[in-house]
């Protein structure tokens, strides 16, 4: 059976319920993050490449979700990620890293959503899964 890569942030019910924890180094709800969130995931999800899922995950039928945790300082510029749990597969874990730091670079800018005045921490999941070919997503 063919299988057609499906590389997907599974954070994609942000406005029924936070699937993500939020940091702020000021006091605030995670209600008010809801926009930076659906921010971020959206970058996200618009950089994913094929090739973000390794060819060795792939033919190996390696599946699961890689939850990463993403920084910004007070300005609302990236200042870290780190894989806060794993996948269980070190591969998925190190690919997500480097798409991570591929789509949010340290110093860049954030979002605008996310320039907030306080510095935050927010973890966010990123979902490796194979779909056989002819379903729909």
């Amino acid at each position: 059976m063919q299988s057609k890569l499906a590389l997907a942030l599974a954070a994609l019910t942000l406005a029924i319920g936070p699937p993500w924890r939020v940091y702020a180094e000021t006091p605030g709800n995670d209600e008010s993050m809801s926009p930076c969130v659906s921010a971020l995931a959206s970058l996200l999800r618009s950089r994913l490449r094929p090739t973000d899922y390794p060819e060795a995950a792939r033919s190996a039928n390696t599946q699961g979700t890689v939850w990463f945790l993403l920084t910004c300082d007070f300005q609302g510029t990236f200042e870290g990620s780190w894989v806060e749990r794993s996948s269980g597969s070190e591969l998925l874990d190190q690919a997500a890293l480097r798409t991570v730091e591929r789509v949010f670079p340290l110093g860049a800018p954030a979002p605008v959503e996310c320039r907030l005045g306080h510095g935050f921490s927010v973890t966010l999941p990123l979902e490796y899964r194979l779909i056989p070919a002819g379903s729909k997503r």
